[in-house]
C-alpha cells in the first residue's frame, strides 16, 4: 500500500503526464482516484480536485479537529471502511 504521499504525488503526476486523465480527474475526482489507485474512497468522504491557475491559487488547511491513528491512516487510504474525517489527494 503506498503513503499518502505516495499516492498524491502519482494521481499529480499522471494528471501532468496525461490530459485525458487530467481532465477526467477534474470533472470526475473519485472514481479517477478509485480506479487509479485500486482503492474505495467511502461516500462520506468529500473529494474536491482544484486547479490553480496565474489568477486562482488554492490554499489547502489541515482541518482542524484531531483524527485518531486509526481515522488518519483510513482517510490516507489505508482501512477507508473505518474513515471519519477527510483528506487531500
Amino acid at each position: 500500500m503506498k503513503s499518502p504521499n505516495e499516492m498524491r504525488e502519482h494521481i499529480v503526476g499522471k494528471a501532468s503526464e496525461d490530459e485525458t486523465f487530467r481532465s477526467k480527474l477534474l470533472s470526475d475526482p473519485r472514481s479517477s482516484i478509485e480506479e487509479e489507485l485500486g482503492i474505495t474512497i467511502p461516500e462520506s468522504i468529500t473529494v474536491q480536485v482544484h486547479e490553480n491557475t496565474a489568477q486562482h491559487v488554492h490554499l489547502v488547511l489541515p482541518p482542524t479537529t484531531n483524527l485518531s491513528d486509526r481515522d488518519l491512516k483510513a482517510t490516507a487510504g489505508g482501512d477507508a471502511s473505518t474513515a471519519s474525517g477527510g483528506g487531500c489527494y
